[in-house]
């Protein structure tokens, strides 16, 4: 893991709208992380795969592959299974967090997010693993 004090945290962020995530993205690096975004579920996989974040923010409902699925590819895989996941969407219903979770989601956060709040929720997940 990076994010130790010495080299910032990696997140890929998974969101199929563009100007969310360059804002979310600025929002995060910003805050020290280092960032890198994929546009749909597909695309997050194979970011994942390659470049092995120490964190993964990802939308619930995108075009190709949506979040829950890629979470269930995601934590099929050897080298991704690990990651920290936070799904993260407008939806807020009981059926789309119990996807989430049940796909094998870390935490849920509902849209529009905050950042700070995130962002301390994230040091707090880096420290117990």
């Amino acid at each position: 893991m990076t994010g130790n004090g010495t080299l910032p945290i990696r997140v890929l962020y998974v969101e199929d709208d563009k100007s969310l995530q360059l804002t979310i993205s600025q929002m995060f690096t910003i805050l020290g992380y280092k960032v890198v975004c994929a546009d749909n579920g597909q695309a997050g996989i194979e970011k994942a795969a390659s470049w092995q974040p120490d964190i993964i923010l990802m939308d619930v409902r995108m075009p190709l592959m949506n979040g829950d699925e890629a979470v269930r590819l995601l934590r099929g895989r050897p080298d991704t299974k690990d990651i920290p996941i936070f799904m993260i969407s407008a939806y807020s219903d009981a059926k789309t967090r119990d996807q989430c979770k049940n796909a094998g989601a870390t935490r849920f956060f509902t849209k529009p997010i905050d950042v700070r709040k995130i962002d301390v929720v994230i040091k707090e997940t880096l420290k117990r693993t």
